[in-house]
């Protein structure tokens, strides 16, 4: 956890019920055994519930802990904020999809002290980041780069320097190891065990024949140019960040992994069969 550190950011979908009523719970504990808690502005969208409990922005916070409630899209839009991807997240699942997720809405009972006390296993995700026009976006499943209406796209691929492949379709996906079961598999990517550190590549509906999806260790530069388009090509990251693609774009690992605290280790293949929230998690 970071040093000098302020108690406990929670983050939640604030559309569910099931994660309202976790938010309730988590900060009914908190005060009963003596641990800052407190709500995280940025995830409600303005509208605050009608729960008691202390709302701040994640910008003025240096959080020890992120309880994050709700599926995965929750906790792809948490780790946008800077401060939250610095601290050592928990997951409780209350979504439609919950594949980074270790325990129930009906398992979380005690959460707050398990943290307090250290009783996890930490279990490190690696990140990647693009990199364009002098900035540098983290992502944990994947960026897209894909091409604006039916128009059939050219793109270059190098890495570190080498040329890999010229893709004529609709895109790109640059993707990280636990990425890979995402949009990259729906793409006809492999899936990749997220304790092999490594980033994939691939190709949108391609209709290059040697263009086929790729496996790369993290450390590669991972270079993409758009040759040719119509100008409203899309860079997505994540699924949360949509921004006009640049021209050349880089991929490289992240400088730190993401911090999970398992309270229930996450056994991979079975969530890749599963993956639903609930008892299923």
């Amino acid at each position: 956890m970071p040093e000098k550190c302020d108690g406990i950011a929670i983050f939640i979908n604030p559309e569910s019920g099931e994660a309202l009523y976790a938010l309730k719970s988590i900060l009914e504990e908190a005060k009963r055994v003596g641990e800052k808690a407190f709500i995280v502005e940025e995830c409600l969208f303005g509208k605050r519930p009608l729960i008691e409990g202390e709302v701040s922005s994640i910008s003025k916070r240096k959080p020890c802990w992120t309880v994050v409630v709700g599926g995965d899209g929750t906790l792809l839009k948490a780790i946008r904020y800077n401060e939250i991807r610095k601290s050592v997240i928990s997951t409780v699942g209350a979504g439609r999809r919950c594949f980074y997720f270790d325990i129930t809405t009906k398992e979380m009972k005690g959460l707050v002290n398990i943290l307090k006390e250290g009783r996890y296993v930490e279990q490190n995700l690696w990140m990647m980041k693009a990199e364009f026009d002098n900035k540098a976006e983290p992502f944990l499943n994947e960026s897209v780069i894909s091409g604006g209406g039916l128009k059939v796209m050219e793109l270059l691929v190098r890495i570190n320097g080498d040329e890999l492949s010229r893709i004529a379709g609709d895109g790109v996906i640059v993707a990280t190891a636990s990425g890979s079961s995402a949009y990259s598999l729906s793409a006809g990517g492999p899936i990749v065990d997220p304790f092999l550190p490594s980033a994939i590549i691939t190709p949108l509906n391609s209709m290059t024949l040697h263009a086929r999806p790729v496996v790369t260790e993290p450390f590669s530069a991972i270079e993409v140019e758009i040759l040719k388009g119509t100008g409203n090509e899309r860079l997505v990251i994540d699924g949360q960040l949509e921004l006009s693609a640049p021209k050349k774009m880089r991929f490289t690992l992240y400088e730190s992994p993401l911090r999970l605290a398992r309270v229930r280790w996450m056994r991979f293949y079975e969530r890749v069969v599963g993956g639903r929230c609930g008892h299923s998690i």
